[in-house]
């Protein structure tokens, strides 16, 4: 299986880990395996596009993959999120439809984020099973959502946008 998937599998099992009293460990580890999921998701899905998924060309997507930058990735996935561009990529590529499923994966990454923020970095946050396990379906749906549209012309500039974002929005 992938690294994505696996780290998915991970999110899953460690938010029903524990069914009485789930330890905070597991609970934190859970949102942090769903960010991490739908991140190296996304890096995959953007290094395999822009290179091809043939073994030999795997040195070429470990080195683009080094170049993906958590908070670029962010700002990506607010503009496309919330189904607006900056006025530089619009000027550039011209209105572009942004397909639901697309402002859904988006919108998720920035949740988990969040999330995973607070699971891994605010020691007085407490997590409940319920909310985790729903982070951890919220990822899932997002990889639904993905299959439905990766094969779209936006979803492939989203991919490119979200190693190139910084120098796309100021052009």
């Amino acid at each position: 299986m992938s690294l994505h998937g696996d780290l998915l599998e991970q999110a899953q099992h460690l938010s029903d880990r524990e069914q009485r009293k789930p330890r905070q460990a597991s609970l934190r580890r859970a949102v942090s395996a769903s960010y991490y999921a739908l991140f190296h998701l996304m890096v995959d899905e953007a290094t395999v596009m822009m290179f091809g998924g043939q073994a030999d060309r795997r040195k070429f997507r470990d080195a683009l993959a080094r170049a993906f930058s958590h908070s670029s990735m962010l700002d990506t996935c607010r503009s496309f999120g919330g189904g607006t561009l900056p006025a530089g990529v619009v000027s550039t590529v011209g209105a572009l439809n942004i397909p639901s499923d697309l402002r859904t994966v988006a919108a998720t990454f920035c949740q988990l984020q969040f999330y995973r923020h607070q699971a891994d970095y605010n020691r007085s946050r407490f997590f409940v099973k319920s909310e985790v396990s729903e982070l951890v379906q919220d990822a899932s749906d997002a990889f639904a959502a993905w299959q439905r549209v990766r094969n779209d012309d936006a979803a492939r500039f989203f991919l490119m946008s979200l190693a190139l974002w910084d120098q796309m929005r100021r052009a």
